[in-house]
């Protein structure tokens, strides 16, 4: 490496660990603008490495951009709900998802596949009888899911539970 790449190569992973500890504060404005003076700054590098940095720089100025920035989603359908609230299930904010799939257990929209969703929820709520209800309500409609309890992780709490094998078991 030339003298030169080293000293740009230096001053740049500087710069962006410097940016990225303000990213790990959350503050995203701060951050975003750390990061936008990196890609600024480089974007004319002749070096592929210092590239290569100022590439993830703007990777982390669009996370920043997107934290400041959220994407509100507005629920149309029923399919809206449901995929609304699985994202939301994979967020662990459970009990936003209840509250977009609990209207779908009222309208037996997609009855078996919601019911066990439920189910989930409630377990991470710690809910654990409302939580076998719903499942005892998704396997009655489809016996699938005794196989996609017995195997979800997410029921491994519950793998000692009598009630729980009792559903499960055939």
């Amino acid at each position: 490496m030339e003298l030169n790449e080293e000293k740009e190569l230096k001053k740049v992973i500087d710069d962006f660990t410097a940016a990225v500890r303000i990213f790990r504060t959350k503050d995203y404005t701060k951050a975003s603008g750390a990061f936008e003076s990196i890609v600024e700054q480089y974007k004319d590098s002749e070096y592929y490495s210092v590239l290569e940095i100022q590439g993830r720089a703007k990777m982390y100025k669009n996370i920043c951009h997107s934290q400041l920035h959220p994407v509100q989603v507005v629920c149309t359908t029923d399919e809206d709900y449901l995929n609304e609230g699985i994202f939301q299930m994979n967020k662990k904010n459970f009990d936003k998802a209840q509250e977009l799939l609990e209207p779908l257990i009222k309208k037996k929209f997609k009855e078996p596949y919601v019911n066990y969703l439920m189910s989930v929820v409630y377990l991470k709520k710690k809910d654990i009888p409302a939580s076998l209800e719903h499942l005892k309500k998704a396997v009655k409609k489809d016996e699938s899911y005794r196989i996609s309890a017995h195997n979800d992780s997410d029921f491994d709490e519950l793998f000692e539970n009598d009630e729980f094998h009792s559903i499960i078991q055939r």
